[in-house]
This record gives structure tokens, sequence and C-alpha cells, in this order.
């Protein structure tokens, strides 16, 4: 696969002026190989692959078709009925979690504690943790402690169990909180692609992270969901982000430099089939919500334009260009990535009051809840609080959707994962959040298009519980590989995570 990343002038710049040899003339000093790199051209450069290969990359994509906000409208067998080989997951694991990301971001921290420039170590502390939660949420136990000493001779790295790898997440976006506020030695700026430099807002973001996966351990073994909720409230108490202080990377209109999805989904780098799926559409049509033209595109051209038309995981009775895309909200060549949406941090809220109150609905859940709906719709411009500007369909959206005190449990949670899944439509957490708590309610992958039949069914009866061991580690690295996960890529897909189990 074509690996692209974006070409942002400020790193030109900082290349040209670094990079230059001081003695052009020691033939032992390659200009182009520089042994020394600054924490500023490291902190764009971990930042711009994270961005772009893991919160808009391979497990996103992958995650998508599992928890069926998309489909693959091709031939399988393939990601979508779900059919993955060690190969597949390789670059994942490899290249852009492992080396490009997370062994720059340890020596990053190294670096900038060295040199007394903890906002530096700060960001990198945050962007290593988050790095690391999606690789151990996609693949259970994983190198870390032990990890990113090659130079040490450590080249088979022991694997951490994932209640190991999760502590060790905490105590890294403690010492961000820590390193963040301090506010000495050299400060990011515009190498800083997502914040600018202004380290509260990575603080609150780090708060906010240490919430998620605080919940992440809600129904872990040993755990208690309502300790766990009582950690995620505290977290959030302390300090969140704001609707304003959500996390993004900006692309532009201009080659290499786009928004991944639009690289993957629209303008055909890799493919053109990869569109919402009718689940999704159906969920968004039959409930009259309001989000649906942010999140979904009509057809442009053809005998299905100006209609909403989904697809499912296999070839389309006609041409692709008679389907919904994802809507430009999302996959214009300039659009924003979401690398996290403010409306998860009142459903965090909400879940967190539902499980201490032993799954019952309070004053508190309905708040928090209301609030999360209501940030959802804001986040697309939707007007929920002018009664004099608030359209009829979104009130009656609202008053469809709402909790009482009389509302059941059961549905009581469900409506609130389920707004949280819409809300956070294209994000890897509704994966884990599924996972976790077996909502929304997720049929597999076995629609057909009206009027025909499945081609290739799901290769598993439910929707894949991780993602399998790459090749690498099964070449290099295999007898560190815990013993349950069987080699077979299905098999191992069949295995639930620590967390879930």
């Amino acid at each position: 696969m074509k690996r692209i990343y974006i070409a942002v002038p400020v790193l030109f710049l900082f290349l040209a002026t670094s990079f230059g040899c001081k003695k052009f003339l020691d033939v032992n000093q390659d200009p182009n190989l520089p042994t020394k790199v600054t924490e500023n051209l490291m902190t764009s450069g971990i930042l711009g692959t994270f961005s772009f290969e893991i919160a808009g990359g391979y497990p996103v994509r992958v995650s998508s078709l599992w928890t069926k906000y998309t489909a693959y409208a091709t031939a399988g067998p393939h990601e979508g009925n779900y059919y993955l080989t060690e190969n597949d997951v390789d670059n994942f694991w490899r290249y852009s979690s492992y080396t490009d990301v997370m062994s720059t971001a340890t020596e990053l921290i190294k670096k900038a504690e060295t040199n007394g420039n903890p906002s530096y170590a700060a960001i990198a502390k945050i962007v290593l943790a988050w790095n690391m939660s999606y690789v151990t949420d996609a693949f259970g136990s994983a190198p870390f402690s032990d990890a990113f000493k090659g130079f040490d001779g450590v080249v088979k790295p022991k694997y951490d169990s994932q209640e190991d790898i999760y502590k060790q997440i905490q105590t890294l976006l403690d010492q961000a909180i820590v390193d963040g506020a301090k506010g000495t030695g050299l400060q990011p700026g515009t190498d800083d692609f997502i914040y600018g430099g202004v380290m509260t807002k990575w603080v609150h973001l780090a708060r906010t992270l240490k919430a998620r996966f605080h919940m992440r351990l809600s129904n872990a073994p040993g755990y208690s969901a309502t300790t766990q909720a009582d950690l995620t409230l505290a977290a959030l108490n302390a300090g969140a982000i704001t609707a304003a202080e959500a996390p993004t990377m900006t692309y532009y209109a201009s080659a290499n430099s786009d928004n991944p999805w639009y690289q993957y989904a629209i303008d055909g780098k890799w493919s053109l089939t990869t569109k919402p799926s009718i689940f999704y559409l159906n969920l968004l049509q039959s409930t009259n919500d309001p989000r649906l033209p942010f999140q979904v595109d009509k057809v442009a051209t053809g005998a299905n334009a100006g209609t909403y038309v989904g697809v499912t995981n296999d070839a389309p009775p006609t041409a692709i260009a008679n389907y919904s895309p994802i809507a430009s909200f999302y996959s214009a060549q300039n659009a924003k990535l979401n690398l996290l949406v403010y409306a998860e941090v009142p459903f965090l809220r909400a879940e967190a009051e539902f499980l201490k109150a032993n799954k019952t609905v309070n004053a508190a859940v309905i708040a928090a809840y209301t609030d999360g709906l209501k940030a959802s719709m804001k986040f697309y411009g939707i007007e929920v609080d002018n009664v004099g500007t608030i359209t009829p369909e979104t009130a009656a959206y609202l008053t469809a959707n709402a909790l009482t005190l009389a509302t059941p449990s059961a549905t009581a949670y469900n409506r609130i994962m389920t707004q949280k899944y819409i809300a956070n439509y294209l994000q890897f957490e509704s994966y884990n959040d599924y996972r976790r708590t077996g909502y929304p309610v997720l049929p597999i992958n076995d629609e057909v298009y009206p009027g025909g039949t499945l081609d290739i069914s799901p290769y598993l009866p439910f929707v894949p519980l991780r993602l399998p061991y790459p090749s690498s580690e099964r070449s290099y690295n295999a007898s560190n590989i815990p013993s349950d996960i069987p080699v077979n890529a299905v098999g191992a897909m069949s295995v639930p995570v620590w967390w879930d189990k």
C-alpha cells in the first residue's frame, strides 16, 4: 500500500535551516543523514504520522467496517467480511506505531527531559500513551516496557499484559499533566500541529484520555464498574477538554497533504468502494436524525441522484457512483481530521454516572446525556437550544431520544451508547465501546443489496474481537507472543482482549 504523508511547509523550512552541514568539507558527516534532531522537528513528525496513519489510518478504516459505519462495496474476501491476514496489520504495528510514532516519541521524551523542555516531553508522553492504547486495544498484550531498547541489545522485547500496559499509559498521562503545567524551557509553537503550543489544552486532553481509559476497564476482570466510574468522573472534573479544545489535524487541498478519508475513499488513491453502510444509513434515516447530511452525502449523479443509498460488503449491482459517499464534512480534501470528538466528554460522564448509580437513571445521568446529545448536534452547527430557531425535526428527535427517570436500565444504557456511537462517527473508540458494553446492538456484516443474495458469508459469526498479531512478530518475536492467541488470523480474531473478558 502506498504510504502518503502530509506535507507541511513548516517542516520543509525547518529541514532547510537545520540540516545544513556546518562543515561542508567534512566527508565524515552526511548532511542528508543528521545524527541530531531537535524537539520541534520530532514533535511535528510524530503528530503528523499519528494523525494520518493511526487516528485517520488503518485501525480506523478497519474498525469502521466492523462497527458498520461503512462497508466495503467490492467482492470479498476482505476486511468487511472479517477476513484479515497477518500481513495486513503489519504496517499499523511495525512501522506506523512502533517505529514511526512510539519510538520517536520515546526519543523525544529523553531529549526533552535532558534539555529541560518539559512541554515537549508532555506532548510526547500523551502521544505515546495514546498510540499505545490503539495498539493494545487492537491486539491485546504487546511490548511496551521492554520496547524501544534495540540499541541496548533488546531485539525480542517481552510482551506486557494489557492490564500492565494500561497502568503504564495512566502513569504517562499523569506525568504529562505535571510536565505540561511547568511552563519552563523551550515552548512549542507552529511545530505543534494540534494546539499551537497552548499547553493547558494538552493538559485537558491528557485528563480526557485518562477518563476514557478508566472507563475502558469498567468490565475488566477484577475491576469494579463503580470504581472505574468514580475515576472517570474525577479525571473529567479535574479539567477535561471543552468543545473549542477538541483536537483536530488540519489538512490542505493539495496533493500529499490532503485529508486521509479523502485519499482513501474519495479520490481513488486506494479505493472508491468504501461507502456508508446500509445499516448505518438506515439507522439515521429511520429516526430522522438531523446529523444525517453531515455524515453522509446524497448520491451526486446517476439513477439515484439526490437520494441516500448505502452499500454492503459485496460488489454492488450498479456502478459505485450510484451510492452515497462519506460526507464532505469528513472527507473533503481539506477537511479537518477529528482526533477526538468533544461529545465523548459528556457521554463519558453520562455512562459514569449511570454505572455509579448501579445502572439506573438519575438527574445527573439525564443532564450529562442531554449535554452529549446536544454537543453532537452543535458540532455540525445544528441549533438545539433556541426555541425560536430550532427546527421541528430536531426538536422531535431530541424528545424521542431523551432519557427520563422512568427509562428502563437496558434501554438507557443502549440509548447512551448508541448516541455516543453516532456522535463518534468514524472513530476507533466506537469499536472499543461496542466490545466493552455490547452497545449499540450490531448485527454481523451479512446484509445484501435489495433483491440480491449473499456471495461471501462473514468469516466469523460475530464481530471480530481483536486484530491478529502481525507477520513481523510471528517471524521475529514469536516466542513472546501470548500462547493463547492462535496463529491463524481468524482464530486470533475470535479471542477477546483482556478488558473484554
